[in-house]
């Protein structure tokens, strides 16, 4: 059996921390009707197309796209940096989360269209290097997969030509101030 020293201050009491300040378990549904959390309310956006162009224009802004680009420079993986814009759009109560599940897509090719527009090599997701395979067990497999089957076309329309075009307009990384 562990002895405690009841004369050194333990963790909690170190850190300043209250281990009995939390919320009662049920206290959420006991808060008043007009006190709704943003993501409770209707949403700001209930359509795909202006959602993405708000997103773009919150990471296009100068600070949150220095950010954005170390992020992609260090290898920080798209669909983590994706996930965490929608997530903070969902709870801010920009979209809801049917949206917000609309929107993985569009968001991580408009981060990949970013990180190829400042000559970045994104990483996609987390492990996708341990998922490349070499080229000829590649063919081989898709050849046994594919006998007689037609594939599906690739949906070139995630995210609307306007906004990728107005990536090419984004400020060089000189003009943010961003060494290489």
């Amino acid at each position: 059996m562990v002895e405690v020293n009841k004369q050194e201050p333990n963790e909690f009491e170190k850190r300043g921390i209250n281990p009995f300040n939390n919320p009662t378990p049920g206290e959420g549904l006991t808060r008043s009707p007009d006190e709704r959390f943003p993501w409770e309310q209707a949403p700001r956006f209930t359509e795909m197309k202006p959602a993405i162009e708000e997103i773009f224009l919150t990471i296009s802004e100068k600070e949150p796209l220095i950010e954005l680009i170390g992020l992609l420079q260090n290898g920080t993986p798209v669909d983590e940096i994706a996930q965490v814009i929608l997530y903070k759009g969902m709870t801010s109560g920009a979209f809801n989360m049917d949206l917000m599940l609309m929107l993985v897509e569009p968001t991580m090719y408009l981060l990949i269209a970013i990180a190829e527009e400042y000559e970045i090599e994104p990483v996609i997701y987390e492990g996708q290097d341990d998922d490349l395979i070499d080229e000829e067990d590649y063919k081989q497999e898709k050849d046994r997969q594919t006998l007689g089957k037609k594939l599906p076309e690739v949906r070139k329309d995630s995210v609307p030509e306007s906004l990728l075009q107005r990536v090419k307009t984004l400020p060089e990384k000189e003009e943010l101030g961003i060494e290489e």
